[in-house]
């Protein structure tokens, strides 16, 4: 058990003095792992430590981080937190106009790079008033200076003497992170050292973490889900944490490493799960029939697990069969040593879930906001029910409020909006309870159910209220569909943006569809492919009430993206944005 200290830093050193010589940190470099244990990290912080406050950072100063996950965001974080100062992670994603936001509204004094790249990056953002200095954490990253803004080695500062980590409170602001709002300009969300640490130990208490476990870190460690569970969490226990060289090469470094710990997001698993049935449906009918089979065996063993109570004996008894002949070649995906696949950031369809338990891959699905520090509640082994996300994390509150919005208190929630005094007061009320803007239901026992999203709810010319997150969950479960934005406030009616996925379509309709070799806008153009999609719909339709049911599409040749400011670096939909991009396509959707 981790030892209680009063800042990150603290509990940071307390385990680097526990641990010594046990591996903290693992890179692949050069084609080989790198292991740095606790002690190796200690020093380098320390030494670090030294640099940055000569630099002139010092307590409540903002740094910021714009890097990729690395033992060296991992330092240059616990070396500024030592100093009392705030450190404000970036989205190495982040587009020009978010990135001049973040560094002017936080007033970071340092910027931490990453590497050549983004350096780049952030020398094409021009002129960074109150920018006093830039450390790069890459040497191949040092140009002398960026528009006059002086720049320093990271390797530099570590042949300086150590320094150890200066006394600090719970109340101590650790951290400023930008919630990727679906409207307006992101917020820093101020999360103190308690925060995090209240949040830390919650998680390592519920999912019994130690020394032993090892985590696969992948997500960016700008997002709170990552760095909260996924790296203070895991520092928490003791453990180790491996850093992947990227999507391109998880697979691999999934199967080198072994984890027994992966933080991950339903899209991920959408794509395991898309590739397993592309399998399935391109085998014999005797496999096919064995793997369905299987599947329903799985589904009632997995069920009975999950709920603490014996499975059925037939099924207990077929079990191993099916182990041997599927599940065991699932469960390889995630490697031999899996304990928890934790998937966050954003609901996990409730097919994909009820798959993996079946096939006994570890799923665990929680929910938390940024706000939060982030994790309020999470399914655990023996106390699990589909569909929802879980109980509330020890010390931790939730209730409903009267128009159904999840309410949550205790000692992980934020300080509040930096510089946002109002809205503020608009998140947390009198009675210190945090506003999610997330519908939710509780049942009897505790369980969490999150049904939608307070300010995205489509009120209909009618009157009535839709949820436009459930309906575009459902539509990308289809085969064919890769996205969909649901529209309709204030009309009469719905219709929704689809963007198709054309490498299915082009696998397994090119013929019936007459594709060809065709581009996307030319095969969103085509009538036979329009008419394919509008019998998809219509039966999609079936199950729906008069008013949920979409009455008209229209087929886009180019994802959500990032990039374009239609998605949340979460993933999540910019829905106005959508709106504002699409505007005259909607409109001639309903006649205008």
């Amino acid at each position: 058990m981790a030892i209680e200290r009063q800042t990150l830093a603290e509990l940071f050193e307390a385990q680097a003095s526990r641990y010594t010589a046990r591996t903290f940190l693992r890179q692949k470099r050069n084609g080989a792992w790198q292991n740095l244990s606790w002690a190796d990290v200690d020093d380098a912080v320390q030494r670090v430590r030294t640099g940055l406050g000569r630099i002139g950072l010092g307590r409540g100063d903002r740094i910021a981080i714009l890097a990729e996950n690395s033992p060296e965001w991992v330092i240059v974080d616990q070396a500024a937190l030592g100093l009392g100062a705030i450190v404000v992670p970036i989205y190495t994603t982040s587009g020009s106009d978010e990135m001049r936001h973040v560094l002017a509204d936080s007033g970071a004094q340092l910027v931490a790079v990453g590497n050549a790249a983004l350096m780049a990056k952030l020398g094409a953002l021009g002129p960074l008033p109150g920018v006093q200095g830039i450390l790069a954490m890459d040497e191949q990253a040092v140009p002398r200076d960026l528009h006059g803004i002086p720049v320093w080695a990271l390797t530099a500062l570590r042949n300086l003497p150590p320094m150890p980590a200066r006394p600090g409170a719970p109340d101590d602001l650790a951290t400023l992170i930008y919630t990727s709002g679906t409207t307006g300009p992101s917020k820093g969300v101020m999360l103190s050292h308690g925060n995090l640490l209240a949040n830390c130990a919650a998680n390592q208490a519920a999912l019994d973490l130690n020394e032993n476990d090892c985590v696969l870190s992948f997500l960016p460690i700008a997002h709170s889900f990552e760095r909260t569970a996924g790296y203070y969490t895991v520092m928490t226990a003791g453990g180790t944490i491996a850093y992947a060289e990227g999507l391109s090469q998880l697979a691999h470094n999934l199967l080198e490493v072994e984890p027994t710990v992966l933080l991950t997001v339903p899209r991920l698993l959408e794509t395991v799960h898309d590739r397993i049935m592309r399998r399935v449906e391109s085998s014999s009918p005797v496999q096919r029939a064995i793997f369905q089979r299987a599947v329903a065996v799985g589904s009632r063993v997995a069920e009975a697990r999950l709920a603490g109570r014996p499975a059925p004996l037939l099924a207990r008894l077929q079990m191993p069969l099916y182990r041997r002949l599927v599940f065991k070649r699932i469960k390889a995906v995630f490697g031999s040593r899996l304990r928890y696949l934790i998937s966050g950031g954003a609901p996990l369809p409730n097919e994909i879930n009820r798959f993996l338990a079946a096939a006994e891959v570890p799923i665990v699905e929680g929910y938390g906001l940024t706000e939060a520090a982030p994790v309020v509640a999470v399914n655990l082994k023996g106390h699990t029910r589909f569909g929802t996300v879980g109980r509330p994390l020890r010390n931790v509150e939730v209730k409903l409020a009267d128009d159904g919005e999840l309410l949550v208190r205790g000692p992980n929630v934020m300080r509040g909006y930096w510089r946002r005094d109002d809205e503020t007061r608009e998140a947390i009320d009198a009675d210190g309870w945090l506003h999610t803007g997330d519908i939710a239901k509780i049942d009897a026992d505790g369980y969490v159910a999150i049904t939608d999203r307070k300010k995205e709810i489509i009120v209909l010319s009618g009157g009535k209220n839709i949820s436009p997150a459930n309906l575009e969950s459902r539509l990308a479960a289809d085969f064919y569909i890769a996205q969909a934005c649901v529209i309709g406030d204030r009309r009469k009616h719905l219709v929704v943006l689809l963007v198709p996925n054309f490498d299915h379509l082009r696998e397994h309709q090119a013929d019936a569809l007459e594709l060809d070799s065709a581009p996307p806008e030319a095969i969103v153009a085509n009538p036979k492919v329009r008419e394919f999609f509008r019998r998809r719909l219509r039966e999609f339709n079936r199950s729906l009430s008069d008013v949920e049911a979409i009455v008209d599409f229209r087929l886009l040749p180019h994802p959500f993206t990032q990039e374009n400011g239609e998605l949340t670096p979460t993933l999540k939909l910019r829905r106005r944005v959508v709106q504002e991009h699409y505007r005259e396509a909607i409109d001639s959707l309903y006649g205008n």
